[in-house]
């Protein structure tokens, strides 16, 4: 399961994304929603990775993009001390992005708070131990650094069953993700394709 969000890549969607436990995180209705109808946000998909910036991986599907606390908690069955968590960081909106490679799902996404701090917030929330082992009861953690990305902060998560990796970084008002899930390894890969990110995005987020 990766989380849109990041935690684990397993699936879920949630922000702040940790490696993300993404299952199918709601479907669209016949009528547009107000968030649907409120003014754009800031573009952000060029902030999600490119074809040959993660090794042997590409994005498939379609990009999801949740504006607003609101319809970003509903649609993602987060609770509401998450939509507290989330206002208070001052969140706006978020762009989530599936990815796959040879032998291992994975996604890219960025989410854009009010304020630089608003985003430094939550990457320190999706570093907390006790969010992971949430997501993942029992798994065995391992963190790594990313040279290169000033801030950025990287983990894996193993279980019996599933294997999961995740790498977050701060541009700006911009929190990111990428991450992996399935056979390793982690590190190096999303290491590379966040710095390949970072690097062309000119280190910066609106």
């Amino acid at each position: 399961m990766l989380r849109k969000m990041g935690l684990g890549l397993a699936l879920v969607c949630t922000v702040g994304a940790g490696v993300f436990f993404m299952s199918s995180c709601g479907t669209a209705g016949d009528q547009p929603s107000p968030a649907a109808l409120a003014p754009s946000p800031p573009q952000l998909e060029r902030f999600l990775m490119r074809k040959g910036e993660q090794p042997g991986f590409r994005r498939v599907d379609r990009a999801e993009t949740f504006t607003g606390v609101a319809a970003f908690v509903k649609d993602n069955g987060m609770t509401s001390a998450d939509a507290r968590r989330l206002r208070s960081a001052g969140f706006i909106s978020f762009m989530y992005q599936p990815t796959r490679g040879p032998r291992t799902d994975g996604l890219t996404n960025v989410a854009l708070f009010a304020t630089a701090a608003g985003a430094r917030a939550d990457l320190a929330n999706e570093q907390k131990r006790s969010n992971i082992i949430k997501q993942l009861p029992g798994a065995k953690i391992r963190r790594f650094t990313v040279p290169g990305i000033p801030g950025a902060r990287g983990w894996t998560a193993s279980t019996d069953e599933v294997h999961v990796g995740n790498v977050y970084w701060v541009q700006g008002r911009c929190m990111h993700v990428l991450g992996n899930q399935g056979p390793g390894p982690f590190a190096g890969p999303l290491s590379t394709g966040a710095k390949a990110i970072y690097e062309r995005t000119t280190r910066q987020c609106p």
